[in-house]
C-alpha cells in the first residue's frame, strides 16, 4: 500500500474527526458493553486526486426513530471540518455505523524532485 501524505491544512481536519467519530464509536456503538469492531481507513479512490476517509463499527447503528444524545456539538464539528475540506459525508446506519468523506486531494510538494 502506497502511504498517503497530507499537508497540514488536511491532515489536522482529518485528524479532528477521526478522534470524534471513534469517540462517538466507542460511546455509542456498542451498548450494554458487547463485543464489537471498528474500523478506520484512508485511502485512494478511482476519481483522480480523491481520497476517501472512513469508519465503521459493527454496533448498533443509529435508527431514524431515535433522537441524538448529547449536545449535537460533535456533528456539528464534524459538519464543519468536513466543509473546511470540501468533502461530502455520507452515512449509512443500516448494518452498524459506516461513515465516508470523500475530500479532494493534492500531495504536498516535499521539496524533491522526481
Amino acid at each position: 500500500m502506497q502511504p498517503i501524505e497530507l499537508d497540514v491544512d488536511t491532515a489536522v481536519p482529518i485528524g479532528l474527526i477521526a478522534n470524534e467519530l471513534l469517540t462517538n464509536a466507542l460511546k455509542y456503538a456498542f451498548a450494554h458493553n458487547q463485543p464489537g469492531e471498528i474500523s478506520i481507513t484512508l485511502k485512494a479512490t478511482p476519481v483522480k486526486e480523491e481520497l476517501v476517509f472512513c469508519l465503521a463499527d459493527n454496533g448498533i447503528g443509529k435508527p431514524d426513530n431515535i433522537i441524538a444524545k448529547g449536545t449535537g456539538f460533535g456533528t456539528e464539528l464534524v459538519n464543519l471540518l468536513v466543509l473546511q475540506l470540501d468533502g461530502r459525508l455520507r452515512v449509512d446506519s443500516s448494518n452498524g455505523t459506516n461513515i465516508s468523506i470523500h475530500f479532494k486531494y493534492t500531495k504536498p510538494h516535499n521539496g524533491h524532485t522526481d
